[in-house]
C-alpha cells in the first residue's frame, strides 16, 4: 500500500464502521481514480481532509445516536422478560402452595372428587406457569412456546375451576386468569417488536 493510500485509510478510520463497509469500496476507487486522473497536491489532499472533517462527524454522532436507542429499547426488552419470567415463577409457586393448602382445608371437611381435581388441576397450572417462568429466565429457545401453552391451559384450568367446581378462592382464580393474560399480550407485543425490529 502506497503512502497516499494509507493517509487516506487513515482518513477513513473517521467514519463509522458501518458507513465504512457499505461505502468504503466505492470510496478508495473514487481516490484510486482521482490519483490516476493527476490529482494531488496540498489542494487534493486539503479538499480530502475537508470532506472528512465535513462529514464523518454527523455520521459518528448518527452512528452513537442509532446505538444507544437499539440498546435502549434492547434493555428495556430485557428488563420486561426478566420481570415477566419473575411474575411467572413467583405466581406459578403461589397457586401451587395456594392449591395444596385449599386442598388440605377441603380434605380436613371431607374430600370429593371434585375438590381432588379442582387442586390437582391447580397445581398443574402453578406448574406450567413456574416451568414458563424458568424457561424464560434461562432464555429456553421454547421459552415462548411454553409460556404461551402455560397461559392458555393456565386460563383453561381456572375458568373450569371458577365456573364449574368453585373450589379455588376468588384471588388465586382472579390471578390464575388475569396474569395468563397478561403473559399471552406481554408474548404478543413482545413479537411485534422483534418483527419491527428486523425490518
Amino acid at each position: 500500500m502506497s503512502a497516499p493510500e494509507w493517509i487516506f485509510e487513515f482518513l477513513l478510520r473517521a467514519y463509522p464502521r458501518d458507513f465504512r463497509a457499505a461505502y468504503g469500496r466505492e470510496m478508495r476507487m473514487i481516490f484510486r481514480d482521482q490519483r490516476r486522473a493527476g490529482h494531488r497536491g496540498l489542494r487534493f489532499w486539503a479538499e480530502c481532509g475537508w470532506d472528512v472533517a465535513r462529514s464523518a462527524p454527523t455520521l459518528r454522532v448518527e452512528s452513537w445516536l442509532a446505538w444507544w436507542q437499539m440498546n435502549d429499547e434492547a434493555l428495556e426488552g430485557i428488563a420486561m422478560r426478566k420481570t415477566m419470567a419473575i411474575l411467572s415463577i413467583l405466581i406459578g409457586v403461589f397457586e401451587i402452595v395456594n392449591s395444596l393448602v385449599e386442598g388440605r382445608a377441603a380434605s380436613a371437611a371431607g374430600l370429593d372428587a371434585s375438590a381432588l381435581l379442582s387442586v390437582t388441576l391447580g397445581i398443574v397450572a402453578g406448574i406450567l406457569l413456574l416451568a414458563a417462568g424458568i424457561a424464560q429466565a434461562v432464555r429456553s429457545a421454547r421459552a415462548p412456546a411454553l409460556a404461551v401453552a402455560a397461559a392458555v391451559t393456565c386460563i383453561g384450568v381456572f375458568v373450569l375451576i371458577g365456573v364449574v367446581m368453585s373450589r379455588m378462592s376468588i384471588f388465586s382464580t382472579l390471578l390464575g386468569i388475569a396474569f395468563p393474560i397478561a403473559l399471552l399480550l406481554f408474548l404478543r407485543l413482545g413479537r411485534g417488536q422483534s418483527a419491527r425490529a428486523i425490518a
